[in-house]
C-alpha cells in the first residue's frame, strides 16, 4: 500500500472544506422554524387522593425532541428541604439532575395549572417544525408515580388535544396556537 504525504497546508484546506460542507449541510437540513406568535399551553390538574395525610407531589414538566432528548424545562416543583426525593422523578432525573433555578419552585397543592412553552430551546432559539414529546412526571413521597409523555407534531396548523383522566394527574390538555 502506497502512502501519500500531503502538506500541512493541503491537510488544513481539506479539513476546513469538509467542516464547511458539513456545517452548510446541517444548516440546510434543519426543519423550518415554527410560525411567529405560536405557543404550546399545557394544562393539567393535580388531584388529592381521598382520606389520610397528603403531601403535595414533586412535579417536573419538560419538552423532548423526537429523539427523546430534553429541549426545554418548563417547571420543576419540589420541596427544597427534601431534594433527595427528586430521584423519584425517574425520567427527569435520568435526563438531567441539575436544578434549573428559573423554573423550579415549591410543590403545588391540588388544583388546575397551566404552563406555556414559547417554542424555544434552553438557549432561547426557536425550534423547528416536527415531532416533540410533552412530559409531565409526578411523584409523591411514599405515594404513586405518574408519567405523562405524549408526542405532538408541531407545524403551521393549530391543534388541541385532551387526554383521558387517570390517577392523580388528570385532565391534561395540550393547546398549540396563537
Amino acid at each position: 500500500m502506497k502512502q501519500t504525504r500531503i502538506s500541512r497546508r493541503a491537510f488544513i484546506y481539506r479539513v476546513s472544506g469538509l467542516a464547511l460542507t458539513l456545517w452548510a449541510g446541517r444548516s440546510l437540513a434543519q426543519a423550518p422554524k415554527l410560525p411567529a406568535g405560536m405557543k404550546l399551553d399545557i394544562s393539567f390538574e393535580i388531584v388529592a387522593p381521598p382520606g389520610g395525610r397528603y403531601r403535595p407531589p414533586y412535579v417536573a414538566v419538560w419538552i423532548e425532541n423526537a429523539q427523546g432528548l430534553p429541549v426545554r424545562q418548563l417547571a420543576l416543583w419540589f420541596e427544597e428541604s427534601r431534594p433527595r426525593y427528586l430521584r423519584e422523578l425517574v425520567r427527569w432525573a435520568g435526563e438531567n439532575t441539575s436544578i434549573p433555578v428559573a423554573v423550579s419552585g415549591p410543590t403545588r397543592f391540588p388544583g388546575r395549572y397551566t404552563l406555556s412553552w414559547d417554542l424555544k430551546d434552553e438557549k432561547g432559539n426557536t425550534v423547528g417544525q416536527g415531532d416533540y414529546y410533552v412530559c409531565i412526571e409526578m411523584a409523591r413521597e411514599h405515594g404513586p408515580y405518574e408519567l405523562f409523555r405524549e408526542k405532538l407534531s408541531l407545524g403551521t396548523a393549530p391543534l388541541s388535544k385532551t387526554y383521558p383522566e387517570d390517577g392523580e394527574l388528570k385532565g391534561v390538555t395540550l393547546t398549540y396556537g396563537k
